[in-house]
C-alpha cells in the first residue's frame, strides 16, 4: 500500500526545505513525496528542485502556476500521486520518523478511508511570547474539528485515493475553509468511514505575532462567509451560517477551558480575551467578503 505525501508551497524556502528533510527520513520504505510549487516567486523552486535531485527515485516534484491556492495546489498533488494512500502535510511542518509507518498501520487495520490525527504547535526557538503560547493551547484542535465539526484541517490529513473518485478534489477556489468543506462531503458519503488517532501527530511551529494571527483570522473568516454564499457553498450552509453568526457573542469558556488545561487563573484570562478578540477578526473577515461580493 504506497503513499503519497503532498506538501503545497508558496514563497516558503526554509519552510519546504525543513518538511522536506524530516519527511525523507522517515523509516516507511514504499512511498513517494510530492512538493508541489504554487507559482513561487522566490528560492522555493530551488530548493525542491536540489532535493529531487538528491532523491530522484522517491521526490516527485508537481506545480500549480494557474490558481493561486493551497487547495489548488493539493489537487495538483492529487493528480501528479500514485499511491493508494494520499497524505497531506504544510511546508514548515516536521513529522516522526515513524509517522508514514503508524498511517500505514492506521488504514491497514480498519476500514477507514479518511483519517484524521493529531498536530502538536511548538514554539520555535527564540521567538517565545504570549501569542506563540497562545497557538499552543488554542492553535490547532484537530480532535475538536473532528468530533464537532466532521473535518480535520488538512496539515494532519490522510485519505484513501478512492475517496477523492467518490466525492471529488479539494474546491480550489477556495482561500480558506476548503478542509472543512471537503470533510463535511466525505461525511455525507453514505459508503465513506473516518477515523481519528490520537497517537499519530504532527508538528506545526506556532504562529507568535498578532499580525500572524489576525491574517490567520481573517482569512478563516472569509472562507466562512463563502462557505455560506449560495453561489459556491455545496453543503449545508445553515450550519455554517449559524456558526458564524455565533463570532458574533463572547467565546463560551468551557470551550477555552477544554484545551487549556491546567493554565492559572490570570493566563486563562488573557487567553480568553485573545479568543474574543480573533473571533472578532474572523467576524470581521466574513464581512469584508460580504462587501465585495455585494452587488454594486
Amino acid at each position: 500500500m504506497k503513499i503519497s505525501v503532498i506538501i503545497p508551497v508558496y514563497n516558503d524556502p526554509s519552510g519546504i526545505d525543513a518538511t522536506l528533510r524530516s519527511v525523507m527520513e522517515q523509516d516507511h520504505s514504499d512511498y513517494e513525496v510530492i512538493p508541489v510549487d504554487n507559482n513561487s516567486t522566490d528560492r522555493t523552486p530551488a530548493v525542491i528542485r536540489e532535493w529531487a535531485h538528491q532523491y530522484p527515485n522517491r521526490i516527485r516534484p508537481a506545480s500549480e502556476h494557474d490558481t493561486q491556492s493551497s487547495y489548488a495546489a493539493r489537487n495538483a498533488g492529487i493528480e501528479a500521486a500514485q499511491g493508494e494512500i494520499l497524505v497531506f502535510i504544510d511546508a514548515d511542518m516536521a513529522a516522526p520518523s515513524y509517522w508514514l509507518t503508524d498511517v500505514h498501520e492506521a488504514f491497514s487495520a480498519s476500514e477507514a478511508d479518511y483519517l484524521g490525527y493529531e498536530v502538536d504547535v511548538y514554539v520555535p526557538e527564540d521567538e517565545a511570547g504570549f501569542w506563540g503560547w497562545y497557538d499552543t493551547v488554542m492553535g490547532l484542535p484537530s480532535r475538536y474539528h473532528y468530533d464537532e465539526k466532521q473535518f480535520v484541517p488538512t496539515s494532519c490529513l490522510a485519505v484513501r485515493r478512492a475517496v477523492f473518485e467518490k466525492v471529488g478534489r479539494f474546491d480550489e477556489t477556495a482561500v480558506s475553509g476548503g478542509d472543512k468543506e471537503f470533510g463535511e462531503r466525505v461525511h455525507r458519503h453514505p459508503d465513506l468511514t473516518t477515523a481519528f488517532r490520537d497517537d499519530i501527530v504532527v508538528c506545526h511551529p506556532a504562529r507568535t505575532t498578532f499580525e500572524a494571527h489576525r491574517a490567520k483570522a481573517l482569512r478563516v473568516g472569509r472562507g466562512l462567509a463563502r462557505l455560506c454564499d449560495p453561489s459556491t457553498a455545496s453543503g449545508d450552509t445553515t450550519s455554517v451560517l449559524i456558526e458564524l453568526l455565533l463570532h458574533a457573542v463572547p467565546p463560551d469558556p468551557r470551550r477555552v477551558a477544554e484545551q487549556a488545561h491546567d493554565v492559572p487563573a490570570h493566563q486563562f484570562l488573557r487567553l480568553y480575551i485573545a479568543d474574543w478578540i480573533l473571533r472578532y477578526l474572523r467576524l470581521y473577515g466574513a464581512l469584508t467578503y460580504c462587501r465585495k461580493e455585494a452587488p454594486e
